[in-house]
């Protein structure tokens, strides 16, 4: 696990976040305006989103759907 520290893209409320040690974006919420956001390492930065204006695969809920969707034969 690491650690990052990543500004809430709705308050702007720097804080510091667990992130796990692949690569799959995760949730976070602010502890000043309690918010939920998305947080997903990458090879060279951080990106930090709102829940609403994330990509379908930058978005944990969804991403997991998408992914665990499965053909019938």
């Amino acid at each position: 696990m690491s650690t990052v520290t990543v500004n809430c893209p709705y308050c702007q409320e720097s804080m510091t976040v667990n992130q796990g040690d692949d690569y799959a974006p995760q949730f976070h919420a602010c502890r000043k305006c309690r918010r939920k956001f998305i947080v997903e390492r990458g090879a060279n930065r951080v990106k930090v989103m709102k829940e609403k204006e994330a990509p379908c695969m930058s978005n944990p809920d969804c991403r997991e759907i998408e992914t665990s969707a499965t053909c019938e034969e």
